[in-house]
């Protein structure tokens, strides 16, 4: 965003300078984190590197939010255990994650904006300045995981298991989580008033 349009937005909602400053200092460290994730050919090129990606073709980036046993071209993760692995840094939007185990590995400042990820585990993960922004997790497990500075705006967090987790800085705008996980989110007050809270956990997803 601009930073004239950021500075007529927080005039006309009465934020003074300190706000504007921070404002300011988000868009920046999101361009720059943007800038240094590698193309979605390379970030398939990476995961070829490591094993996670059959050889021969890539995959198409789907035109949608995958959905379970739909028939559509795209980047899935099926019934895997991984470990120790560093995929941060990748552009991998709308990937299909289901009944894998993540562990004691890095998605940092990857790019995973509407993917789903219902379903897995994943055990002392960093998901640190990661983009899930509208990203499924409903049912998966999260523990000892860090969402430090992440984008969490409009990701479907109900259902999911968040024991020891980190949100320090993370953007949670729209972020949608049902009233019994709120004892359990280590959140600010400026956080908790952004997310959408739900009365209950809404429908099982699929996959289960």
């Amino acid at each position: 965003m601009p930073k004239g349009l950021i500075r007529r937005t927080l005039v006309a909602l009465g934020l003074g300078a300190p706000s504007l400053a921070a404002a300011e200092a988000a868009v920046a460290g999101a361009e720059e984190a943007a800038a240094r994730r590698l193309t979605y050919e390379e970030s398939c090129r990476r995961l070829q590197e490591r094993g996670l990606l059959a050889a021969g073709r890539f995959p198409a980036i789907r035109s949608r939010m995958p959905r379970f046993e739909v028939d559509d071209a795209g980047l899935d993760f099926t019934r895997l255990h991984v470990e120790g692995h560093d995929l941060g840094n990748l552009t991998l939007p709308r990937t299909f994650f289901s009944r894998c185990r993540f562990q004691a590995m890095s998605f940092r400042n990857t790019d995973l904006s509407e993917s789903v990820l219902c379903w897995n585990d994943f055990i002392e993960v960093d998901f640190s300045s990661a983009s899930l922004a509208r990203a499924d997790l409903r049912l998966a497990l999260f523990e000892l995981t860090s969402f430090r500075d992440a984008d969490l705006r409009g990701a479907d967090l109900r259902a999911a298991g968040l024991e020891l987790c980190h949100f320090d800085g993370a953007d949670m705008d729209g972020a949608i989580v049902s009233r019994r996980q709120l004892s359990d989110l280590l959140l600010t007050r400026r956080q908790r008033r952004l997310i959408d809270v739900r009365e209950d956990d809404g429908p099982e997803p699929d996959g289960g």
